[in-house]
């Protein structure tokens, strides 16, 4: 085999045609290769982040239903406005059923917002400490929603065991409209 002048010239130009075709095609193309996993790489990061960023969100509905359930429980805890009077009266019951004397009981205006009314109670009693904290007691477990907002006791000095108690009781209870009210908020839902 004979490598002559014109073989020589043909595989020196097939070498340069391969180097020219290596810089001006191959270069470009490796580099919008690693451009592309170069993007790949970020938005795969930035994928990362947003699973992240999302993961509570699929709870969120589960999250919504409990509030719900929430907000339906303590709303079946509040009485219509015409059963306040006998809430009142229960708390009063119960206050002379633990020997308690009531020395005042007064009734301010009632306080209203959009989803419940509040009832004050402010209540002056007198007797046996022991009486009052069942009283006290019976008062948490009553199945309305109520709220002591103030409480002063004070020792009378010459019975021994004895007390008097200045408190401010808050009995909720739904507004006259609490129908349409619900109504509004389960649509609002």
């Amino acid at each position: 085999m004979k490598f002559g002048i014109q073989s020589i010239v043909l595989v020196l130009s097939l070498i340069g045609v391969l180097a020219l075709s290596y810089f001006m095609f191959f270069t470009k193309a490796n580099q919008r290769r690693a451009d592309l996993e170069q993007d790949i790489a970020t938005k795969q990061r930035e994928l990362g982040d947003l699973e992240k960023s999302t993961a509570g969100i699929n709870d969120v509905n589960h999250k919504i239903a409990d509030l719900q359930q929430a907000i339906t429980f303590f709303e079946s805890k509040l009485p219509p406005h015409k059963q306040v009077e006998d809430v009142l009266q229960e708390v009063w019951h119960l206050a002379e059923a633990n020997s308690l004397t009531a020395k005042t009981i007064r009734t301010p205006k009632d306080k209203r917002t959009a989803s419940y009314g509040e009832q004050e109670m402010e209540m002056s009693l007198s007797g046996n400490f022991t009486g009052f904290y069942n009283f006290l007691l019976q008062v948490e477990k009553l199945p309305r929603l109520t709220r002591i907002k103030k409480m002063n006791l004070t020792k009378i000095n010459d019975h021994d065991g004895e007390m008097q108690a200045e408190m401010i009781l808050s009995i909720f209870f739904e507004p006259d409209d609490g129908a349409n009210a619900g109504t509004a908020t389960a649509a609002a839902r």
